[in-house]
């Protein structure tokens, strides 16, 4: 049932990047999604609006209670879920909302996408591009949004053991999101059947077979990474057992149910394949290296901001350096390697 939510609330954002090759010829569509990526700006920033009403009605003295439901008569929950709400700041989860929602309406001025041309390779009268640039200011809104918003209380349950995180993501979740959902939109981004043919789309997302060479560079970057990974939960461990413990808690809450060799082959090639076709070979090209890392980056938000999120970000810096030297194959295989191993080690610990 998460899967399908999860797929059914990703539609109004698969919607546009469909459109939006078609656009690029017919003009009656182009009006049509400017209108949709307008309204789009304009829901993110009236989230902004009301995490500032949620702060001020939050911070009410006389505000000591949340309603519940009449099957759930569980006042400890209720008063967990308060202090989880009240830990969150409403003023940076405000920001991170408003600035984001000008943005992305500012990518629809043909005049600052011509600025922005300057500094990143597309082209401002192009529709595809004009549809990423609005997409991704939206993306970085509501990936810091929950990163601000959803991380506290996420952390809260995890660290008491909330019955709504016992569950944990299943083998159809992590097929629906993000192999499904981040391969379509790779798919959909690059013009397949639109603006381009299979032959045309593999060659620009980057796939292609790896040379022996390439094999072995992808073995030793994934050693290389595994080792960062390892220092760096140790070092994290000594120098923040709270935290580490906490997101530790919320990870295996999230994750746990990936064990064994199934469990590493499912995280393994799902999140190489979907966040690789995605991140590194359709949006990286165009938006470029920094751009692709930090969106990366916000898309893995279970982990809070702490020094896994700083992890990820190095992870997919090498990934897109590693893209721009060989190809989005060779960033696939060491993703996989990667993930894999790291349940493994998981598992058998």
């Amino acid at each position: 049932m998460n899967a399908l939510l999860t797929l059914l609330l990703l539609i109004p954002f698969l919607l546009p990047v469909a459109l939006a090759n078609v656009a690029e010829r017919e003009r009656s569509v182009r009006v049509f999604l400017m209108v949709y990526l307008g309204i789009l700006a304009g829901l993110l920033l009236i989230v902004g609006v009301f995490s500032v009403l949620a702060g001020v009605g939050l911070g009410l003295a006389g505000f000591n209670a949340l309603p519940t439901a009449p099957n759930q008569p569980n006042p400890e929950e209720a008063a967990q879920m308060l202090a989880a709400l009240r830990n969150v700041n409403w003023g940076v989860a405000a920001v991170v909302c408003l600035i984001p929602g000008v943005l992305a309406l500012l990518a629809l001025v043909p005049s600052v996408r011509r600025a922005v041309a300057r500094v990143l390779p597309i082209h401002p009268d192009s529709v595809v591009h004009t549809t990423a640039l609005s997409m991704t200011a939206v993306a970085f809104g509501l990936n810091l949004f929950q990163l601000v918003v959803l991380s506290p209380i996420l952390l809260t349950e995890a660290v008491s053991n909330s019955p709504s995180l016992t569950q944990g993501a299943t083998y159809f979740d992590i097929l629906i999101f993000p192999l499904l959902v981040l391969t379509i939109a790779a798919v959909l981004g690059v013009g397949l059947y639109t603006r381009r043919n299979q032959t045309e789309v593999f060659e620009r997302l980057g796939l292609s077979l790896p040379t022996p060479r390439q094999i072995v560079t992808a073995v030793f970057v994934t050693v290389g990474l595994l080792g960062l990974s390892i220092f760096t939960n140790w070092a994290w461990q000594q120098f923040d057992p709270t935290g580490f413990q906490q997101v530790g808690s919320l990870s295996e809450a999230l994750m746990g149910n990936f064990t064994g060799l199934a469990g590493a082959l499912a995280i393994g090639l799902s999140a190489a394949i979907g966040e690789e076709l995605f991140f590194r070979g359709a949006y990286q090209p165009r938006m470029g290296v920094l751009l692709a890392t930090l969106l990366f980056t916000t898309f893995h938000v279970q982990y809070s901001f702490s020094p896994a999120t700083l992890l990820v970000f190095v992870i997919g810096l090498v990934l897109a350096f590693l893209r721009n030297k060989t190809s989005t194959t060779v960033c696939i295989m060491v993703h996989f390697l990667y993930n894999f191993t790291l349940v493994l080690l998981a598992s058998a610990l």
